[in-house]
């Protein structure tokens, strides 16, 4: 008989937060340029795009900075 392969250990709760501290931080640039993109169509809308991506890489960026040094 095979035996079945081992389940993958669970990530650690510092990895997870890594993990979601750089998506937010993706994802705060993405709104940002997203408004840097509508602003150049006089859009009323862009403003606050930008500034929402602005505001969540502040939050996103903190966040990464409060986990610390990496321990490699």
């Amino acid at each position: 008989m095979s035996e079945a392969p081992a389940p993958a250990p669970a990530p650690l709760p510092l990895e997870r937060d890594e993990r979601r501290a750089r998506l937010l931080i993706v994802v705060g640039t993405a709104l940002t340029l997203f408004g840097i993109v509508l602003a150049l169509n006089d859009d009323e809308l862009a403003r606050f795009v930008t500034v929402a991506g602005v505001v969540v890489s502040f939050v996103a960026l903190h966040r990464f900075g409060r986990l610390g040094p990496s321990s490699d």
